[in-house]
């Protein structure tokens, strides 16, 4: 690959844009740390500078890719659902725009998920009334949905001849799988506010049963 003339300042941000932008247009088999030297127009030594080797490449843009959708938050007002629903799939939208990243990022300890995109998408379900424990047990099942999807459309991905049924898209087998994923999260929701409702109920009428007439 002829080297272009370098027109940006070299640096790891902009190595890691450039090797985006490679696998975005030309998908991961592409992807090589001359190649993106080529791009910079700068030698492969001076990229290797600023990242150590492919693998801690491939690390830093499965990183800057997976919190490009932002993390899992609802504003005042909004439904839950909506919320959640147009997560997941800016998820799977984000991971189809970049072929290879995404078997990749599966690959990855954690799935790829920081500590803070652990923390909001918790708060997230315990703000629309998991507990504590039950509201990471709730992202936990939403995202290894999302993430499984991503593994299963890659695998797909290079086997053209897979088969599918007539008429359905791979974002058909996405949006319903996350319409299911919602659903089932609603209805465990709503069964546990009806357990602590008879549960409340049921120490109240407990309490007032104690209450007697003295002497």
């Amino acid at each position: 690959m002829a080297q272009r003339k370098r027109t940006t300042s070299l640096s790891r941000d902009a190595i890691v844009d450039e090797a985006i932008g490679i696998v975005g247009t030309e998908g991961l088999s592409a992807l090589t740390m001359r190649a993106v030297a080529a791009r910079l127009g700068v030698t492969p030594m001076a990229a290797y500078y600023y990242v150590a080797d492919k693998e801690e490449l491939m690390s830093l843009m499965s990183e800057r890719i997976s919190t490009s959708s932002g993390p899992l938050k609802r504003e005042s007002g909004q439904d839950w659902e909506v919320v959640l629903k147009e997560h997941l799939l800016r998820l799977w939208e984000v991971s189809t725009k970049y072929p290879g990243l995404g078997a990749y990022l599966i690959n990855q300890p954690d799935l790829g998920v920081t500590a803070e995109r652990l923390e909001s998408g918790v708060n997230f379900f315990e703000e629309i009334g998991f507990t504590p424990k039950r509201a990471g047990l709730a992202w936990s099942f939403a995202m290894t949905y999302i993430h499984g999807r991503i593994s299963v459309d890659a695998h797909l991905g290079h086997k053209p001849d897979a088969p599918r049924r007539t008429g359905l898209r791979a974002r058909d087998y996405v949006e319903f799988g996350i319409d299911c994923v919602v659903t089932a999260l609603r209805t465990m929701l709503e069964s546990d506010t009806e357990a602590e409702v008879a549960i409340g109920n049921g120490s109240r009428r407990g309490s007032s049963r104690k209450v007697g007439p003295k002497g």
